[in-house]
């Protein structure tokens, strides 16, 4: 299995299971960045895959927030981390404030 393969399997499971501690999910935001970073070494399969991920993230994207606002500030996190807008899943708090649902790929 490759790194990238590896990687995506594991977001696909950590976007299954919001109820999970606001670290993992603070993981799983830094798993997704380093998807983002090699996106164009993703198969047409992969990339489905990864939408898919990202719908369920989207979805879900109160409780994830609810629970890394326990245990860490996203906007100083991205200020620190110098986080691009790009990577939309480290502003869930911004996401969630949004007047109707947003979709990747709009």
């Amino acid at each position: 299995m490759t790194q990238i393969e590896e990687m995506l399997t594991q977001y696909e499971t950590d976007v299954r299971f919001p109820d999970v501690s606001g670290l993992e999910h603070l993981d799983m935001l830094m798993t997704r960045s380093r998807i983002g970073a090699q996106r164009f070494e993703l198969t047409p399969e992969q990339q489905s895959r990864l939408l898919d991920a990202d719908q369920r993230l989207l979805h879900h994207a109160e409780l994830f927030y609810q629970a890394i606002a326990s245990v860490a500030d996203l906007a100083e996190w991205r200020n620190d981390s110098i986080i691009s807008p790009d990577e939309w899943w480290w502003y869930r708090d911004v996401l969630i404030s949004l007047p109707q649902p947003l979709t990747v790929g709009e």
